[in-house]
């Protein structure tokens, strides 16, 4: 039989075994599942029946899970009373049987959980917070990989790309023409003006490969690969999840390179990391920490 979970809202599909059993959806929600159908059809539930008799007016609660919903019976929640959704006594934790036959059911239930179509939470290794010298060392390894990405480009915009738009010999020839010396200086600055807009243009492509890898890796691990390497991780300080693109991108990398731009921000924003939470200026924004993975 199939139940919704009222907290996620994922539809779990219980074995017939686990009949008036408590179970735990994968995002953390415990509840009772209905009792068996192969109870009396002529009375609902003892806890729910005075319910039952008020609001549907005497009529038998649905005896099959068929319908519009595509096989799933959205009503098997109102036979559940409070009582049956507090948590467990001793801190709500299902301890499945080693033996017999309970031990079955309880298997059954972990298979059916795994694949229930719910939104588990990400079981990450969160370990105490990093030290400052492995943060150091994660911080020049992505370093060095940043320039190995990034050189090769550039080498290329200044000694290709650059000569084949900017003909030197044709400065040349036009600063020969030039009358004055007032018309070579004109000549000579709207040249360099021209260089300059042409590599500052370019620079987000130079930039392109190393900011798309970090951004994705961060996204998707909470790592870039000198955190990686260093086995420590970027995570939400509260919760201790992965922090996702808008906080372990667009604040704690983005914004924060360009808050370190201001004379002085960079230095005292580095050097916060050396208080008691460890956390630098970007951390500080982004609500994160980074820990031992």
């Amino acid at each position: 039989m199939k139940i919704k979970c009222p907290a996620c809202q994922a539809v779990l599909s219980i074995p017939p075994a686990a009949a008036g059993k408590v179970v735990k959806c994968p995002c953390g929600k415990q509840l009772r599942a209905p009792a068996a159908t192969g109870a009396p059809t002529g009375a609902p539930p003892p806890a729910t029946a005075g319910r039952q008799t008020q609001s549907s007016g005497g009529r038998k609660p649905p005896a099959s899970s068929s319908g519009s919903t595509g096989g799933i019976d959205t009503t098997l929640f109102d036979e559940l009373t409070d009582d049956d959704l507090k948590p467990l006594a001793g801190g709500g934790v299902v301890v499945a049987p080693t033996s017999g036959p309970s031990s079955n059911t309880a298997k059954l239930l972990q298979q059916h959980a795994a694949t229930a179509g719910g939104a588990p939470r990400s079981n990450l290794s969160v370990g105490p917070v990093a030290s400052r010298g492995v943060r150091l060392g994660a911080a020049l390894i992505d370093g060095a990989v940043i320039n190995v990405m990034v050189w090769p480009v550039l080498l290329v915009l200044i000694f290709v790309v650059g000569p084949m738009m900017f003909d030197q010999a044709a400065l040349g020839s036009a600063m020969d023409a030039a009358g004055t010396e007032d018309e070579k200086t004109q000549i000579a600055s709207e040249w360099f003006g021209k260089v300059i807009l042409f590599y500052l243009a370019a620079t987000p492509f130079v930039f392109l490969l190393p900011v798309t890898l970090f951004a994705w890796m961060v996204t998707k691990s909470g790592q870039t690969p000198g955190k990686k390497l260093c086995k420590i991780r970027i995570v939400r300080a509260d919760t201790k999840q992965l922090p996702g693109f808008v906080k372990g991108v667009l604040i704690r990398s983005w914004l924060a390179q360009v808050l370190y731009c201001v004379p002085f921000v960079g230095l005292v924003g580095i050097l916060m990391i050396f208080g008691q939470k460890r956390q630098c200026l970007h951390d500080v924004l982004a609500g994160t920490i980074v820990v031992e993975a």
